[in-house]
């Protein structure tokens, strides 16, 4: 190799080591910023609602942050279309002694979404949310099934948002099978027309995501502040430093996972995947077998979301 073509290729290789040193300098400078939960109370700006009474979302969350680390869509709908966005603590975590913190976590990232929040089993969260507990302690899997109807039941909600039914974490998985128990359940008590289910994605990716969300800096800044105010949490591992990162992936996968392949990427940084089913009474349907890419200069609209998946013999 000639010292022209070596120095040449230093010279790329500096350009990239630089960015790649900017890029971590980038999320260390994140942790300069306060954790929470705030003394002060972070309050959510309101939204101007109709007249009419709001649609409602009701996001399923495993634990404590899950409600800021995939909740983007649900924000989306608040802010752009006045839904009533209310967040179901399914767990406060395992560790009972940690629960009253993690709870006063929980209520203050709730409050700088905007979402209300109901927690199920007698106001501390379900235990054992596994697949495990369902198989082995069917009474036991039958009382929490009956405590997240009453919340379905109270709530009356419009679509519903729970982990897929991988998601790798046991209690991911658990509260999927929960939440399809519970909803399945509700909807044969009250007729048996189709319900949107979507399913969301943490630790393990979609295998067919139909739904990119795209979301703009200024709504991930909220996510992020929000998931902050779980600061023990953060501590431990800082999701919220590296959350950008994973929605900048979501954009490089989204393009061609729920676009096509081969197509360029979208433009826009940030998205968030999911994937629209239904339930007929305690059914699984399938969708409509295409995709939706929501910009986010689009307006979201849970209506014209849910009609682009609804199958044709709906």
């Amino acid at each position: 190799m000639s010292k022209g073509a070596s120095a040449l290729w230093k010279a790329r290789h500096n350009l990239w080591l630089q960015y790649v040193r900017n890029t971590v300098r980038t999320v260390e400078a994140g942790r300069s910023i306060p954790l929470g939960p705030s003394r002060q109370a972070l309050e959510a700006p309101r939204v101007l609602r109709r007249k009419r009474p709001p649609k409602s979302v009701l996001l399923c969350s495993p634990h404590p942050d899950d409600e800021s680390l995939t909740g983007a869509l649900p924000l989306r709908l608040r802010l752009e279309a006045g839904m009533r966005v209310v967040n179901c603590a399914i767990t406060l975590g395992s560790d009972t002694r940690q629960r009253g913190r993690r709870l006063a976590e929980l209520e203050s990232a709730c409050r700088v979404l905007g979402f209300e929040l109901v927690v199920p089993g007698q106001s501390m969260g379900f235990d054992r949310v596994n697949a495990a507990n369902r198989q082995e302690h069917p009474d036991e899997w039958m009382a929490k099934v009956e405590a997240l109807g009453e919340v379905f039941e109270r709530e009356k909600p419009d679509v519903v948002f729970a982990p897929h039914a991988r998601d790798f974490n046991t209690t991911h998985i658990g509260t999927h099978m929960l939440v399809v128990d519970a909803l399945g359940a509700y909807l044969e008590r009250h007729g048996s027309k189709l319900f949107p289910l979507i399913e969301t994605e943490f630790w393990a990716e979609l295998t067919q995501p139909n739904l990119m969300v795209g979301v703009s800096a200024e709504a991930l800044a909220v996510l992020l502040m929000a998931a902050a105010e779980h600061g023990a949490e953060m501590r431990r591992n800082p999701y919220c430093l590296l959350q950008p990162h994973r929605l900048m992936n979501n954009v490089r996968r989204g393009s061609e996972v729920v676009g096509r392949q081969g197509r360029p990427a979208k433009r826009y940084p940030f998205a968030e995947l999911y994937r629209a089913v239904f339930l007929k009474g305690a059914k699984i349907v399938a969708p409509k077998p295409v995709t939706l890419m929501l910009d986010p200069g689009k307006k979201a609209d849970l209506s014209g979301i849910v009609g682009k998946f609804l199958p044709e013999e709906a």
